[in-house]
């Protein structure tokens, strides 16, 4: 059973890396939704996806949070490029043998100015994108887990807006190595109406994570390595790495290949009794501005 897995997604893989990319690339809505979900998810790469501090990793990969056991309830703010402030809420439950989650996504854009064509001031407008997400994983086999998500999620320009229904799609395996996993995923599959008479492009990706954890005296040590072809752009890769210290104190780090903008990520997290806050910080490039994320989640 699992050497067919390993061939499948192989061979999807194989499929997506040979798939051009879109004519109409740049025409993609909805992009708030690959957006790193929490702190976590932003200091290890974008990613984390089998992080088992990232209570929010099922948004990017709908079965690797069954594997775990938690229930864990969280909110996240991110300073984003600008005035872009995203903020989510957040609740994950995980019994190592399923997974149910909830999200409440939301990314403001801040005030816009409004000009006519000649470029007399009009006023004020303020975009926004707001996401409700679920989540339900199970495991198949000791060794095989399945998820799926579901997204409604609704983006407002001026007077424009759209209303969009996707899917997420996910498999974890383990592998024959010790303490690793092999994961593949098919992300914002779906439809969305029409915002001025043009429908929208849901981003829709299909990305490939691999994880190994090591066991180092009393510490532990993760890494996380994978590649996630978008819809508007080259194929992407990425590395990340989590070192937990005492069972308290974890310090993450990634780095994104391939990106125009994204690279350097760092951050750090912090347990106290029930309570863990969170940090990332990832650099951007081009004059974006650098991304600072802050998160407050409670294990019960």
């Amino acid at each position: 059973m699992k050497h067919y897995i390993f061939a499948l997604l192989l061979m999807t893989l194989a499929c997506t890396m040979n798939a051009e990319i879109h004519s109409e690339a740049g025409e993609y809505g909805f992009k708030f939704m690959n957006i790193p979900i929490n702190p976590v998810s932003s200091a290890l790469a974008g990613r984390g996806v089998h992080s088992s501090a990232n209570i929010g990793s099922w948004i990017l990969q709908p079965a690797s949070s069954a594997m775990h056991s938690y229930k864990a309830a969280n909110a996240s703010h991110s300073t984003w490029i600008g005035d872009t402030a995203y903020t989510s809420m957040m609740f994950s439950h995980a019994r190592r043998s399923s997974h149910i989650g909830l999200a409440l996504r939301n990314l403001s854009y801040g005030e816009i100015e409004k000009r006519d064509e000649t470029s007399l001031y009009l006023g004020t407008y303020s975009p926004t994108d707001i996401g409700v997400s679920g989540n339900y994983a199970q495991r198949i086999t000791p060794s095989l887990y399945v998820g799926a998500n579901l997204h409604l999620a609704y983006q407002k320009l001026d007077t424009a807006s759209a209303l969009a229904l996707a899917t997420d799609l996910g498999i974890t395996t383990l592998t024959p190595l010790k303490d690793s996993r092999l994961s593949f995923a098919m992300r914002n599959l779906g439809i969305s109406n029409k915002m001025d008479e043009e429908r929208v492009r849901l981003p829709h990706s299909f990305e490939l994570d691999f994880y190994k954890g090591f066991s180092l005296g009393e510490q532990y040590l993760g890494l996380e390595t994978g590649l996630v072809i978008p819809p508007d752009a080259d194929l992407q890769g990425h590395l990340a790495s989590e070192i937990t210290l005492m069972e308290r104190l974890s310090l993450r780090a990634g780095y994104k290949f391939n990106t125009d903008t994204a690279g350097l990520s760092a951050g750090f997290g912090l347990s106290l009794a029930s309570f863990n806050i969170d940090y990332g910080f990832a650099v951007y490039t081009e004059g974006l501005g650098d991304v600072h994320s802050f998160g407050l989640s409670y294990r019960f």
